[in-house]
Order: C-alpha cells, then sequence, then structure tokens
C-alpha cells in the first residue's frame, strides 16, 4: 500500500434477482384490484341501468280501432261513423309488470275509410289518443275496454296518426 491512500473498501453485494414484494405490498396490490374492479363494475351496471341510448321521453300513442260496416252507425256529419262497440272505450296502457302507465278514450266518432283503403274500405276507423306514455319501455301491454290484454311495441305505439293510416291501408283483411 502505498502511503496517503487510504484503504480501500470492499464494494456490498448486489442482488441480482428482484426482491420479491413482502406481505403488505402484495395486499396492498390486492386491495387497489379489488376496488378498480368494483368501480368498474358499478360504473357499467349504471350505464345499463340508465341506458342514454333509450328514448324516454313521453309520447302519444295512436290507435286506430276498425269496426265493421255491420257494426257501427252513420255519425254526425258525411263520412263520419260511430263504432257501436268502440266509441267511448278505455285503452289502457301497463307496462310489462302490470303497473298502470297511461290510459285514453276512443273519440265517439269516426271516419268511414274510402276506398283507398283496400280491405278495409267501408270499416269505421275510430282513433285512440293515449297521452304521455311514459318512453323507454320498449314493450308494453295493452288492454281495451276492460277485455284481454295483449303486447304492443313502443316502436309501434309510436307511430305518428298518419303513419298509422299507412300501415292500415297496406294490411289485409285476415281471412278464416
Amino acid at each position: 500500500m502505498i502511503k496517503d491512500e487510504e484503504p480501500k473498501q470492499e464494494p456490498a453485494a448486489v442482488s441480482l434477482t428482484k426482491a420479491a414484494p413482502d406481505a403488505r405490498n402484495r395486499k396492498q396490490i390486492a386491495i387497489r384490484l379489488a376496488v378498480g374492479g368494483a368501480i368498474a363494475g358499478i360504473a357499467a351496471a349504471a350505464l345499463l341501468i340508465w341506458a342514454p341510448w333509450v328514448d324516454r321521453t313521453p309520447f302519444t300513442a295512436y290507435k286506430l280501432g276498425l269496426s265493421a260496416p255491420e257494426n257501427s252507425t252513420p255519425g254526425s256529419t258525411p263520412n263520419s261513423c260511430v263504432g257501436n262497440a268502440s266509441s267511448g272505450s278505455e285503452t289502457v296502457v301497463y307496462s310489462e309488470d302490470g303497473t298502470w302507465l297511461a290510459a285514453g278514450h276512443a273519440e265517439m266518432e269516426g271516419e268511414v275509410l274510402g276506398p283507398e283503403f283496400g280491405d278495409w274500405s267501408g270499416y269505421c276507423m275510430i282513433l285512440t289518443r293515449i297521452e304521455n306514455v311514459p318512453g323507454g319501455h320498449g314493450t308494453y301491454v295493452l288492454q281495451w275496454a276492460g277485455g284481454t290484454r295483449y303486447e304492443d311495441t313502443e316502436e309501434h305505439l309510436r307511430l305518428s296518426l298518419e303513419e298509422g293510416k299507412e300501415q292500415v291501408k297496406r294490411d289485409k283483411m285476415p281471412t278464416g
């Protein structure tokens, strides 16, 4: 050794393997993963429940009832009619679980359909306007005049009055 030099120290031992996390670090990682997963699950559930793509605005449903000429009488004006069974009858709209949503009454007088309505020419068409039907249910259950309940789609119930009349023009009379 040279005189004015300080003694050299051996370098500390260096490990080339990564130290395994201790139990405390593993627990923190597990907690963070669990919290992150819970937050993601809640966010996904909220999005599905909220379903921003669903139109939930209330709408007016137009139901068109058809009464055969033999079941109708002339109305108060030319080409008007009174459907003896349907005029004034109530139509109730329910959710699929049976919750009452809205109701409307058929008008007292309707119109006698002309030749442009094909098979339905001469029939008495009575309009039922059901206002403030809550949107977003997809499928609804309707009941006319306290009779049998039946399902109808929101898409069909949202048709305008003119679209409904056009559909009647295209429909064929059932046979049998």
